[in-house]
C-alpha cells in the first residue's frame, strides 16, 4: 500500500486522500477472483458529534476502462464480516501485479477519531480464504 506519509489523515469535509494498493501473486496459484475488501471499526467522535447523522465516510475505487472514480465498499462494523458474504473481485495470474487506486474522504457529517483501515485481499472461489490483511494507518479530525 502506498499513501503520503504512510496514512491516511482526513479532515471531515474535506478532500479525499488518495492511496493505491499493490497486489502481488507468487507462482504457486492464478486468481480467477481476487477480491479487495475495506473494513474499519466505528469511530466514537467528539462531544457534540451526532452519531449516524452522516454515512462518515465515502471510499471510491478508480476505474481504468472509463477513467472515473466510482464507490466502493467500506465497511464499518466492530465485527468480521464473514468471508462467505464476498463476492467478486478480478483476476491475477501466477507472478502478476496489479495496482488499484482508490480514495477515502471524510463526509462533512461523519465521526472524528483514529482507527486503522483494515485492507484484506479474498479469493473469492476458493472457500472465501482471505489470502492476506494489510492495515493502514487513519485519523480523521
Amino acid at each position: 500500500m502506498d499513501t503520503r506519509g504512510g496514512r491516511l489523515s482526513l479532515v471531515r469535509g474535506g478532500a479525499a486522500q488518495e492511496f493505491t494498493v499493490t497486489l502481488r501473486n507468487g507462482n504457486s496459484t492464478a486468481h480467477r477472483h481476487l477480491l479487495v475488501a475495506f473494513q474499519m471499526e466505528v469511530l466514537v467522535g467528539e462531544p457534540g458529534d451526532r452519531p449516524g447523522s452522516g454515512p462518515g465516510f465515502l471510499l471510491e475505487r478508480f476505474d481504468q476502462a472509463s477513467g472515473a472514480w466510482r464507490p466502493d465498499e467500506l465497511r464499518v462494523a466492530n465485527d468480521a464480516r464473514p468471508l462467505s458474504l464476498y463476492t467478486g473481485g478480478g483476476p491475477l495470474a501466477r507472478e502478476a501485479v496489479r495496482v488499484e487506486r482508490y480514495r477515502l474522504r471524510a463526509t462533512a457529517g461523519g465521526p472524528t477519531g483514529s482507527t486503522p483501515v483494515v485492507v484484506s485481499f479474498i479469493d473469492t472461489d476458493t472457500d472465501r480464504e482471505a489470502a492476506a490483511h494489510v492495515l493502514l494507518g487513519h485519523s480523521t479530525g
